[in-house]
C-alpha cells in the first residue's frame, strides 16, 4: 500500500500523470525546449532549498569549458536549460532523454535525497545525480554542483549514452560482470554507479539497483517521511 503525503494527491505531476517511458535504443534527445513543454507543473516543491539551484542556467561561457573537456557522447545536446522545482527538473530530463520519470525520481532519491548540496565521496560527488569529479568535470565542478537542471540533464544524457551503446571503452574492461552491450538500461544505471558493466566484484551493482528498485516502487518521494525534510 502506498500512502501518499497529505496535501499531494492532487497534484497530477507527482501523483501519476506525464510520465516519460523508456525509450528505444538510438532513440532522440527531445531538445530542452522541446521537453520543457511536457513538463507538469504544480509548484509543489520537496526540497525548497534547492530553490537557488533550480533556477540557475549556466552561461556559454561555463557549459563551453565544460563541453570542451567532456568526453561524452551526448555532451553537446547537454545543457542544463530549464527552470522549476526539483520534481518538474526530474520529468524535464527524463522526458529529454527518453528514461521513465519514476525511474528518475527513484534514482535521485538513492543518490542524494533530492537534496542538490549533496556531497559525496569524499567531496567529490555533487548534487541530485552525485556527478562525481574527475570523470565528469574537473576543478570546483560548479556546472554540476550549482546548476540542478544541468546535473540532471548530465545524468539522463550519459545513461542514454550506456543505454544505446557508445561506451565502447567498456567492451574492453577486465572487471566487468557482463558483455558490455546495448539496451541493458539497469545495465547502464549500475555503471553510473559502479564505473563498470555489471561489475566489478569489489563494488557490485545489485545491492546499488536493488535500492533504485525499492524507491520506484514504494515511490518514496511521496510519502511523509520524504516530503518536506
Amino acid at each position: 500500500m502506498i500512502v501518499i503525503a497529505a496535501g499531494l494527491s492532487a497534484l497530477p505531476s507527482v501523483a501519476g500523470a506525464g510520465f516519460e517511458k523508456n525509450r528505444k535504443i538510438g532513440w532522440g534527445p527531445r531538445t530542452s525546449k522541446a521537453a520543457a513543454k511536457l513538463v507538469k507543473r504544480s509548484g509543489w516543491e520537496a526540497r525548497p532549498e534547492n530553490r537557488a539551484s533550480n533556477h540557475r542556467i549556466p552561461g556559454r561561457k561555463l557549459l563551453r569549458a565544460w563541453r570542451k573537456r567532456s568526453e561524452m557522447p551526448y555532451a553537446r545536446y547537454v545543457d542544463g536549460r530549464f527552470k522549476g522545482t526539483t520534481d518538474e527538473i526530474i520529468q524535464w530530463a527524463a522526458h529529454k532523454w527518453g528514461i521513465n520519470t519514476n525511474l528518475m525520481r527513484a534514482v535521485a532519491t538513492v543518490e542524494s535525497w533530492w537534496q542538490m548540496s549533496t556531497l559525496g565521496d569524499n567531496g567529490d560527488s555533487f548534487g541530485l545525480y552525485q556527478v562525481r569529479r574527475p570523470y565528469h568535470c574537473r576543478g570546483k565542478c560548479k556546472i554540476m554542483r550549482y546548476f540542478t537542471a544541468m546535473n540532471a540533464d548530465y545524468y539522463g544524457g550519459i545513461i542514454r549514452s550506456y543505454f544505446d551503446g557508445l561506451q565502447t571503452w567498456l567492451k574492453t574492461e577486465p572487471d566487468n560482470g557482463r558483455p558490455y552491450r546495448a539496451g541493458d538500461l539497469w545495465g547502464s544505471m549500475g555503471a553510473w554507479y559502479s564505473g563498470r558493466w555489471w561489475g566489478p566484484p569489489s563494488r557490485p551493482v545489485e545491492p546499488y539497483l536493488g535500492m533504485v528498485r525499492q524507491r520506484r516502487a514504494e515511490r518514496t518521494w511521496l510519502q511523509p517521511f520524504f516530503v518536506g525534510r
